[in-house]
């Protein structure tokens, strides 16, 4: 695997992160940050990106919450410094980094900013998509922290109407289906 190094990195802070959560231990990698990798990867290919800008700005996207998710509100900013240094200190040069920080700072769908390249649509389209295939996982881990069955659902169905309205055109025709099976799901 080429960046196995930083795959690692990110997956043993989400173990660290998944004790600060009281979540089982792997959960954070496994529904979220891998699946991420994956379909960013997989979009890169579709959308004929440069996969090395995209899978390095997936591998760090949330690396700032798994750091400190009391910055959770400022991670797409804190996360694309953060990879900025491990990036630099491995010899990246600068133009490619500043890429792979395009794509971790346009990332969320709280913040609504205009994406450039196709890396950082791969990139914020990997993140909603992951939404929308782990479902199961974001209902279990709202019922987690103590929420009834309606707040739990309307939580859910507002992310993942969210997720699907930030993705591009293309990515949300690829994902129609899925999404309006959701949709109907959900109360």
């Amino acid at each position: 695997m080429k960046y196995e190094k930083y795959y690692k990195l990110v997956e043993e802070q989400s173990k660290i992160y998944d004790k600060t959560q009281n979540c089982a231990i792997g959960q954070t990698w496994q529904f979220h940050l891998l699946p991420v990798i994956q379909s960013a990867c997989k979009l890169a290919d579709i959308y004929n990106a440069n996969r090395d800008v995209v899978e390095l700005g997936a591998i760090f996207h949330d690396y700032a919450n798994l750091v400190d998710y009391a910055n959770s509100e400022q991670h797409h900013i804190l996360g694309a410094e953060l990879a900025e240094k491990v990036l630099k200190q491995d010899g990246f040069e600068q133009d490619f980094i500043d890429r792979v920080k395009l794509c971790i700072l346009n990332h969320r769908a709280s913040v609504l900013r205009e994406k450039f390249s196709i890396e950082e649509i791969c990139v914020a389209d990997a993140d909603a998509i992951s939404h929308l295939d782990n479902v199961v996982e974001l209902i279990c881990w709202r019922a987690y922290l103590g929420e009834d069955i309606m707040t739990c659902n309307n939580f859910v169905k507002k992310k993942i109407s969210k997720s699907y309205a930030k993705m591009s055109k293309e990515t949300q025709e690829l994902m129609k289906d899925k999404y309006e099976s959701i949709m109907k799901v959900l109360l």
